[in-house]
């Protein structure tokens, strides 16, 4: 219902009169109303922004990913997460209160770049992290490295997390943590401020570009402490579903600035001679040997699947980080039991 004229204009009338008019028109007494004059009137009724960096923006740009990271370091695993492919927000706005992270897969869903920004804004709302996998290719030839343009596109979006899929070298790691922080050196802080080498010496020293307008709350926090800030909290993960990355796992797993290792056991397989055979000995045993690569380097590892079976298993092998499913296949197989269920008693 809208508030009539009558009771809008008494209201106007009340907080432009003096105290004493207040009264009468609030059915105050005189004592009961405060005798504010000039700017001390003002300050009792407007309370002053606090400073940028205080604001609640601000506050929560690493929340959620530093949650995530403290449930791993003391062991409050595993932690169970959720894909999303609807490109309505609503999905993650729903999902994100059940989940420990929500996986946004931009390598196999066609996400345009507004969408995928849009749903982190919604994790992070709830205070759920973001974990990107970007685009990679089926095969690298030469020294042209593809994912450099969708890691930055994915960051400066506010991703927390990036997934790096068809690695197959710890050259192609060092790659990928160097454009996921920034350069060091400058007017950074302590230890950040040690200037490095050009990329000419040294190709994989870091080189994350600068645009984080979403990142940085719009400017409110400042330089120093946001780029501080960023290059620790980056999660940073590859996937190993290669023969090769699988040949190079120890070295892979050594690599400085990289947390952790996704069992891409659907193309590992595929790899291995025995397509879509999980189960089969040939890539249990390649996921043996990722596994033990991982906890001899103190790197998380993480498994992708739509089965709780197999979720569990995996957990059992020490999996710390678990994607089950996705949004779609949450509504279609809940649509499926459902109906299924109510024709079977017809």
């Amino acid at each position: 219902p809208t508030t009539p004229p009558s009771t809008m204009a008494s209201w106007r009338m009340l907080s432009r009169a003096s105290p004493a008019a207040a009264a009468a028109l609030g059915g105050l007494t005189q004592a009961t109303v405060p005798q504010w004059t000039g700017s001390e009137r003002r300050s009792a009724y407007c309370e002053p922004l606090p400073p940028p960096a205080q604001r609640r923006g601000s506050l929560q740009q690493f929340e959620a990913i530093r949650a995530f990271r403290s449930k791993l370091e003391q062991g409050k695993v595993p932690l169970i997460g959720i894909g999303v492919q609807m490109t309505d927000i609503t999905s993650t706005d729903a999902l994100a209160d059940c989940s420990d992270f929500i996986w946004y897969d931009t390598e196999h869903v066609p996400f345009s770049p507004e969408v995928l920004k849009w749903h982190i804004i919604a994790a992070h709302g709830k205070g759920c992290p973001a974990i990107v996998r970007v685009p990679g290719p089926n095969r690298v030839d030469g020294v042209g490295l593809p994912w450099g343009m969708f890691i930055k596109h994915a960051l400066d979006s506010n991703a927390d997390g990036i997934a790096v899929p068809q690695v197959r070298t710890a050259a192609d790691v060092r790659s990928i943590v160097a454009d996921c922080r920034y350069p060091t050196g400058g007017q950074r802080k302590p230890p950040f401020d040690k200037a490095q080498p050009s990329t000419v010496q040294e190709p994989n020293r870091f080189s994350r570009g600068f645009g984080p307008t979403s990142p940085m709350n719009y400017g409110r926090i400042p330089l120093t402490d946001y780029l501080e800030a960023a290059d620790r909290n980056i999660f940073v993960c590859v996937m190993i579903e290669t023969v090769e990355a699988l040949e190079n796992i120890d070295e892979i797993c050594s690599v400085p600035g990289l947390d952790c290792v996704i069992l891409g056991a659907n193309d590992l397989s595929g790899a291995l001679g025995v397509p879509y055979q999980g189960e089969s000995k040939e890539t249990m045993a390649a996921v043996d040997k990722i596994i033990a690569a991982a906890k001899r380097h103190g790197k998380y590892i993480f498994f992708s699947t739509r089965y709780p079976a197999a979720a569990k298993m995996m957990a059992a092998k020490g999996v710390q980080i678990v994607h089950i499913g996705h949004d779609v296949l949450a509504a279609v197989s809940y649509q499926e039991n459902l109906v299924a269920d109510l024709k079977s008693s017809c």
